[in-house]
């Protein structure tokens, strides 16, 4: 009788409370349906996503190939993770702070004397890196970052690709995203451990998880399957050609699959205690700085909340060829994983809104249309562009016509514009070219055309100036 009145009291307690995250029939459909729709719509060549609810993967979606070779995605197949390396990064300090073999108040100066930041080496601490909040400048730490290095150097020696520099705000002052804290705590991993980062990770961190697809150096992520992915141009995926980075693991290049990531899910919600302690997770997911309301930074994780009020753990990360997003709500206890292998800083919207539609779909709710990615910046210099080549056809044909000082102003401006422009754009966003022509191959292309196309109408122009001159 008490067993039957306990069985009515569980089947009432479902039907009011029901799982919000259950992945009936019909939320899987649903889910297929939008993701096939945005991977349609965005072009996407190949992408990989899981969704884990209460210890168990209930969703798995595969789509298209991979770059290279094209082979088939499957849920094994690596991705670059771009910056939800950093919370590799930061579960490994975790690990060594517990182990007592640093602490968040340690200097840099302490680990990296080499390193020299004008003094600021015995100011930056270790949550000072880990926060973002080191004085060091976003566009400081991408002129350090994606620079292709392939050899297996120390990551110290890329770090000192730093020294110099002069902070823009004093360290604890101000959160500013940069890649070069990571690679500075890669380089501190090092030191203290006397391994390579990618074997340190490889050992205490990737093999403890289980994860065998997973890797943070080039010769371990092509022997997992990780192949380069597409460079949008135009919103059309061009297959990618930049090499892989062995310097910016700390950051960016650590590679890993669906699968494996649903592992890493798995650690947060606290079900992999044989893997890492107690004491590590519960340090590894504290809130180090708040950046604003409700929006903290911590050990490579961020801690936002949802509009339900709900608190959500996550990252994305993006590369020149690949974007991703996990994210875990612990009050739910589920979690996904977005991977994708094309990418362009100028798509890199629409992925966070798959995020939430996926969640509202889980939830039970309607997700919002994901507006459809065009090209208009590329568009309108292109416009650009044959303006200028039909000026230039101008000047050739009909120079004569004009008057010595007016062309001599013309080529003038056009030579300083053409001179100018691409320091300009890299002043206005904040980034340096290289990362500029790895973010959006498109749009270095037409503005390096524009700068060509300036200084040929300027050299006509005072070509024609000094000949009219001299009759």
């Amino acid at each position: 009788m008490k067993q039957s009145i306990l069985g009515l009291l569980l089947i009432l307690c479902f039907s009011l409370f029901p799982n919000p995250v259950q992945a009936d029939k019909g939320k899987v459909s649903k889910l297929t349906d939008y993701l096939e729709k945005y991977l349609k719509q965005e072009r996407i060549p190949g992408a990989s996503i899981a969704i884990v609810s209460k210890g168990e993967t209930v969703y798995v979606y595969n789509w298209g190939v991979t770059g290279e070779d094209e082979h088939d995605v499957t849920s094994q197949t690596p991705f670059a993770l771009g910056s939800i390396s950093k919370s590799f990064t930061g579960l490994a300090i975790a690990k060594l702070e517990i182990e007592g073999k640093l602490s968040l108040n340690n200097y840099i100066s302490d680990f990296l004397p080499e390193l020299q930041l004008n003094g600021a080496e015995s100011q930056i601490t270790i949550q000072h890196l880990l926060t973002h909040t080191s004085g060091i400048s976003s566009y400081d730490g991408l002129k350090v970052a994606d620079l292709g290095i392939e050899e297996h150097i120390e990551l110290k020696d890329t770090a000192k690709r730093l020294n110099g520099i002069s902070l823009t705000h004093t360290p604890g002052a101000v959160h500013q995203y940069s890649p070069a804290n990571y690679l500075i705590l890669g380089a501190i991993i090092e030191e203290i451990t006397n391994q390579k980062y990618g074997d340190y990770m490889q050992q205490h961190i990737f093999a403890p998880l289980q994860m065998t697809h997973t890797a943070a150096n080039e010769t371990k992520a092509i022997n997992t399957g990780f192949r380069t992915g597409y460079q949008s141009w135009f919103g059309f995926p061009v297959k990618s050609k930049l090499p892989y980075d062995n310097s910016g693991t700390p950051y960016s290049t650590i590679t890993s699959s669906a699968e494996d990531m649903t592992q890493f899910i798995l650690l947060l919600s606290g079900r992999h205690s044989d893997a890492l302690e107690a004491s590590i997770m519960n340090r590894y997911t504290e809130r180090l700085e708040e950046r604003k309301s409700d929006d903290y930074y911590g050990y490579g994780l961020r801690h936002t909340l949802l509009d339900s009020g709900q608190d959500i753990v996550w990252h994305s990360g993006s590369t020149p060829d690949a974007h991703a997003e996990f994210f875990y709500i612990p009050e739910e206890d589920w979690g996904a994983v977005l991977l994708t292998n094309k990418n362009h800083i100028f798509e890199e919207k629409s992925l966070p809104l798959l995020k939430q539609g996926i969640i509202d779909i889980m939830h039970g709710n309607e997700p919002e249309n994901i507006p459809r990615y065009f090209p208009i910046s590329q568009l309108v210099l292109c416009l650009i562009i044959v303006g200028l080549f039909l000026w230039t056809i101008t000047l050739i044909l009909k120079r004569k016509k004009f008057k010595k000082r007016k062309i001599l102003i013309i080529g003038f401006l056009s030579l300083m514009t053409g001179a100018f422009i691409i320091p300009v754009l890299i002043y206005t966003l904040r980034s340096p070219w290289h990362s500029i022509s790895a973010f959006a191959p498109d749009f270095a292309f037409l503005t390096i055309s524009i700068a060509i196309l300036l200084a040929l109408n300027g050299l006509l122009c005072l070509l024609t100036y000094f000949r009219k001159a001299s009759n």
